[in-house]
């Protein structure tokens, strides 16, 4: 086979994408499972001892502490919660709380279930940006997402809806 300009050119930007790979993709790959590896050796070994143990349920418990503390204890705190939430991200992003109906309480499989819905006015950005904040804000799940767009004829503008269903994580 002969080797032209066209096939060293090939050849050599083959390798170069060889090694792009291999640094960006495999190498941490390999580290990871090196990684797994040796943890995974840890615990089938003799040396994870009761020491270990003791020391996993003290921050397992610090943990739960934590937990307690942080989520709110009722319905009423957590909607109050997501009040402060939405009027304060609202204000930032330029958004109108147009209607906040009273949360509907169900029992599924023996649990309470409070769902919030309310309506916004905005746009979609800022929208979109609240929805974030309150999905990482762990008030709640957002379950149902309704973008409505309505013509307003007295200012001759378009207007931006937004109906949302938050279901209480806290059960």
């Amino acid at each position: 086979m002969k080797l032209n300009k066209k096939n060293k050119f090939s050849l050599l930007g083959f390798l170069v994408v060889l090694y792009i790979c291999y640094s960006f993709a495999f190498s941490n790959t390999i580290d990871i499972y090196k990684q797994y590896q040796l943890q995974n050796e840890a615990l089938n070994t003799d040396d994870f001892s009761t020491n270990t143990l003791k020391t996993l349920f003290v921050k397992e418990k610090q943990l739960d502490e934590l937990l307690a503390k942080k989520l709110p204890s009722n319905s009423e705190s957590s909607q109050n919660e997501l009040l402060k939430l939405l009027n304060l991200y609202s204000n930032k992003f330029n958004l109108k709380i147009v209607d906040f109906n009273e949360p509907h309480s169900l029992i599924i499989k023996g649990k309470n279930v409070t769902s919030y819905i309310f309506t916004l006015q905005g746009s979609y950005n800022g929208c979109v940006t609240l929805l974030n904040k309150i999905e990482s804000s762990n008030i709640g799940i957002i379950k149902h997402v309704n973008f409505n767009k309505k013509r307003n004829y007295k200012y001759n503008s378009d207007e931006l809806f937004v109906e949302i269903v938050l279901e209480d994580l806290f059960l």
